[in-house]
């Protein structure tokens, strides 16, 4: 997703979560289970990012790192920007100067990052200090998932209930300390003409960069976690069902999880083995929900 948050002023003082994409085939460093080095590219990226302050002095530079194929950056608007600037406008300019250096570096034209800018906004502490962890952590799960390739095609326990009961999890177990998360919780008497109302909610949470949690039950969260998938967002789907090392999702669930995009999580631990999915347990999963999810949605009908 590249769009901005909608009715937000860029240029006003706040925090942004900045994901700059690089094109095919760029390459910003090399990192192996040892080391880690930036390539001539990756050099230049570096440089032009630590310049923006010196031409932009309302903006502090955060916690940044620069990753293989792609950018991520906290940007601390400190004061207004001038009028007509924006932080869109900022990073356009950054992008057009690592443009600039690689063809000086390289004799050839050179366009390094995709369009737009990937961005979520930082409205509290609690926010930033996990948007911080996220950063500094992504060499540690890069080079985890290179030495393990088959991490997200295997069950594992990945975290434990407050009372000490095991999550067993399927897929992308680092979903489950993303710094924005939103738990999905609809009643099945939610009707049609709502749907606006939440369509726009969940477009917000996804031009984010939220990963939605929910058992994904009703008609209606059902229909967010087919939207999810469609436009390439991230999930994390409890079940109430039992399952361990052995189990593994079908079909297209099996293919999300491979991709990064799913954690299949069983919170049987705080149920009766073989418990029957009645109303007490849908209940039961939407408390648990609330514990797995930072954030809750605020929809009216839940």
């Amino acid at each position: 997703m590249n769009r901005p948050t909608r009715n937000y002023d860029y240029s006003r003082p706040g925090v942004a979560m900045l994901t700059l994409k690089a094109n095919p085939g760029i390459c910003f460093c090399h990192i192996t289970q040892t080391t880690f080095k930036l390539t001539p590219i990756g050099q230049l990226v570096h440089e032009q990012l630590r310049g923006i302050p010196n031409h932009h002095p309302q903006i502090k530079l955060g916690q940044y790192q620069v990753m293989p194929d792609h950018l991520h950056a906290l940007m601390h608007v400190v004061k207004p920007l001038p009028e007509g600037i924006t932080l869109q406008q900022v990073i356009r300019g950054f992008k057009l100067g690592v443009n600039k250096a690689c063809t000086e570096a390289n004799g050839k034209r050179m366009r390094i990052f995709q369009d737009g800018m990937h961005d979520s906004l930082v409205f509290d502490r609690e926010h930033l200090q996990r948007e911080v962890a996220y950063i500094r952590d992504n060499v540690r799960r890069y080079r985890l998932l290179k030495a393990n390739p088959e991490l997200f095609r295997r069950a594992a326990i990945v975290g434990k209930l407050p009372d000490g009961a095991p999550l067993w999890g399927f897929g992308n177990g680092f979903l489950l300390k993303h710094p924005r998360r939103v738990g999905v919780q609809f009643s099945r008497r939610a009707t049609e003409a709502e749907w606006p109302e939440i369509e726009e909610q969940f477009t917000a949470y996804l031009e984010q960069g939220y990963v939605f949690v929910s058992p994904f039950i009703s008609p209606f969260e059902k229909r967010v976690l087919q939207a999810v998938i469609a436009e390439g967002g991230r999930a994390i789907r409890l079940t109430h069902r039992f399952f361990g090392e052995r189990y593994k999702p079908g079909g297209q669930l099996f293919d999300l999880c491979a991709q990064g995009r799913l954690l299949e999580l069983s919170v049987a631990g705080a149920f009766p083995r073989f418990g029957r999915l009645d109303r007490a347990a849908c209940l039961q999963l939407n408390a648990v929900t609330r514990e797995v999810a930072a954030t809750q949605w605020p929809a009216t009908r839940v």
